[in-house]
């Protein structure tokens, strides 16, 4: 009996021990504006297909058939007035052609949401993007379903690179 007791007794020290951790102390800033970092031109680096029905999650880069030598590739440009333009010359036109701009939660933002006169379009945030930041990832996500049960078949990955003022 004595051995359990003396087994038990370091164990308990032990536990006790490392219930005590150094608390953290610092500030860290103010939080960074979600929207200035969208704000400014950016064009296509990359465009990748996942089909979400294959099991192995294939991505595949088809980058190719909006990036084509001799033509400029796709430009969106972000206004400090909630407006958005396009700039595209090859490729299925995704975005609309310009239009007003928008986040879902302006604070923790998932979706931008491109409005036109008669259409309202509504893409995943691949990243979030800051004002230094020089890459965006916009999704879109194709789903298929009836009463509310959708199922993701393919997201398209739209990866854009900032373009420099």
């Amino acid at each position: 009996m004595r051995f359990p007791l003396l087994f038990l007794i370091p164990l308990l020290i032990a536990f006790g021990l490392s219930g005590c951790k150094q608390e953290i102390t610092g500030e860290l800033g103010d939080p960074i504006d979600k929207r200035s970092g969208f704000l400014g031109a950016w064009e296509l680096a990359s465009f990748t297909q996942q089909d979400m029905n294959n099991p192995l999650k294939e991505v595949r880069d088809l980058s190719s058939v909006f990036i084509q030598e001799g033509t400029s590739p796709m430009r969106l440009t972000f206004n400090d007035d909630d407006t958005y333009e396009i700039a595209q010359e090859v490729g299925r036109n995704y975005f609309g052609d310009g239009g007003d701009w928008a986040f879902d939660d302006p604070e923790f933002p998932t979706f931008i949401r491109l409005i036109q006169e008669t259409d309202t379009l509504q893409y995943n945030l691949g990243t979030t993007v800051r004002p230094y930041d020089d890459q965006m990832t916009i999704e879109y996500r194709r789903s298929c379903g009836e009463g509310g049960a959708f199922l993701e078949t393919v997201v398209y990955a739209f990866t854009f690179n900032r373009i420099p003022q």
